[in-house]
């Protein structure tokens, strides 16, 4: 493996995630507009959700190179989520549940997201972005007092380019003049995180932090503590378990 140099990193279900988790948000709003379901219940129904997902991206669909881009995508994604629950006339719910998760409050770090960008930047890495995210992704980082971490923050909301498009990596990597072989990129899609690094030159890592995708052809970690020593860079922090391997 050639020394990195450099990280970057998705945000969604890699750094942050909504609180206190994406089933239980959309089952609080419905309730507080008069829809009676539960976190459990969301869940049930996600899988079929995720299929209509990818089959639109099989078919070249796009979902966050623009507000109005994304407003349509996730409008019918809710619409989707509340077909599945039985809700027979959705009014604006698509709407209120999209209004809560453009919300910065809705979103916290994981456990492991600080102390590994923090280990990281401790050893001389240069970390970026490179997120399926509106222009506003900037200011959750701020929000989350996490921005300083990042010299780059490339974003398909700005750049028009979505992952696994090579060239969104490619204008991450521009940012910070380091060649593909010399940086990781750390996310938990297989089809945007692992597909679009590789097909750029990067070495990719999944974070899978509940242990349920396949090995492959990349590392895996099941938490971002483990990253210094899935890269070779040295030792896990703090005694933890070793990472998942490829």
């Amino acid at each position: 493996m050639s020394p990195i140099r450099a990280v970057f990193f998705d945000v969604g279900g890699t750094l942050a995630y909504p609180h206190p988790s994406f089933h239980a948000v959309i089952a609080r709003v419905l309730a507080e507009h008069g829809v009676a379901t539960t976190a459990e219940r969301v869940a049930a129904v996600e899988p079929a959700v995720w299929q209509a997902i990818d089959a639109y991206w099989q078919q070249g669909g796009y979902f966050t190179r623009s507000e109005a881009e994304s407003r349509r995508f996730w409008y019918w994604v809710y619409e989707t989520f509340l077909h599945l629950l039985g809700v027979a006339d959705a009014g604006d719910l698509p709407q209120r549940l999209y209004a809560e998760f453009v919300k910065h409050e809705t979103y916290r770090l994981y456990a492991d997201s600080l102390p590994a960008l923090e280990a990281l930047r401790a050893r001389g890495l240069r970390l970026g972005v490179i997120s399926n995210w509106e222009e506003w992704l900037e200011q959750l980082l701020l929000h989350l007092e996490i921005h300083t971490f990042f010299a780059s923050t490339t974003i398909s909301g700005r750049t028009g380019l979505e992952k696994p498009d090579p060239r969104i990596f490619a204008q991450a990597l521009d940012s910070l003049g380091v060649a593909p072989h010399e940086a990781a990129h750390v996310g938990d899609s297989l089809r945007h995180d692992v597909e679009g690094a590789r097909a750029a030159g990067i070495l990719p890592v999944l974070i899978d932090r509940e242990g349920k995708l396949p090995p492959g052809d990349y590392l895996r970690v099941t938490d971002l503590t483990h990253l210094p020593e899935a890269l070779g860079l040295d030792g896990p922090l703090d005694g933890g378990p070793p990472p998942a391997g490829r």
